[in-house]
């Protein structure tokens, strides 16, 4: 069982304030939003924040490219290519094919041997899977995929003991809190980040929905994308809406949902 009192910073300082101090180390969590609102950065943010603590890291990416995702780090000033020479980030590409994810017995051990040999045996201390809303997509039953991912969380959970990050997507506009409604009960806490429209413009927003075994604060805060910094959070939503639209805007209006 994970101390509650050892916590692991998410990189982010506010966000750690946020969730009570941080992750409990030796946790899943679970990063959760529409497609393209920063869950990705927020994770890299995460395994950063462990490497320059001179510990190391797995990125397990499962619908795109190392390449591509370290590139796009780049465009925020993260260089984590140094980091792979000295050996502590040690990124890795897993696709799953929805004919597997009806041996999810077998397949879910291959997976987590995956990571094993990808590390050499070696011991890290964090973990990001992104998104694990990938996984055997097309599948029709999803029973499948339920239990394909409940087993490797698990097996990870229990193998390796590291504070695991996991990033799913949910489509716009949905109410789900994951793609096959089951992460966010697997996770120990929820962070959900979003999108909202204001005067015609898109204000990103973060609030934590889950924290086991930890305070938390729920309160919904704006945020931006800053390089060098990554993600950057401001002010409570409502603060900020009062402020942008004015009294005279604001008559006869509510705060959106």
């Amino acid at each position: 069982m994970a101390d509650t009192s050892e916590r692991v910073s998410t990189g982010n300082v506010k966000l750690d304030t946020m969730l009570g101090g941080g992750f409990i180390r030796g946790r899943t969590y679970l990063v959760t939003g529409e497609t393209g609102v920063g869950k990705t950065i927020l994770s890299l943010q995460f395994l950063l924040n462990g490497l320059t603590r001179n510990e190391t890291c797995v990125y397990v990416t499962i619908d795109e490219r190392v390449e591509g995702v370290l590139r796009g780090a780049e465009s925020l000033g993260w260089n984590f290519w140094a980091h792979m020479e000295t050996g502590r980030f040690i990124p890795l590409e897993l696709r799953i094919y929805a004919a597997e994810a009806r041996k999810y017995g077998k397949e879910s051990r291959a997976f987590v041997d995956a990571i094993y040999n990808a590390t050499k045996g070696r011991r890290f201390s964090r973990l990001v899977l992104d998104p694990v809303s990938a996984l055997a997509q097309g599948v029709k039953d999803e029973f499948y995929v339920r239990e394909y991912l409940r087993e490797i969380i698990t097996m990870i959970e229990e193998r390796f003991n590291v504070t695991t990050l996991m990033t799913t997507d949910i489509p716009t506009g949905s109410k789900r809190m994951s793609r096959f409604m089951l992460e966010e009960f697997l996770a120990s806490g929820v962070i959900v980040l979003g999108v909202k429209q204001l005067n015609g413009m898109l204000v990103r927003t973060v609030y934590v929905r889950k924290m086991r075994w930890s305070s938390m604060d729920s309160t919904m805060y704006v945020f931006t994308i800053v390089p060098e910094r990554g993600i950057v959070i401001g002010e409570p939503f409502e603060e900020y809406y009062r402020r942008v639209m004015g009294p005279a805007q604001r008559m006869g209006q509510e705060l959106p949902g």
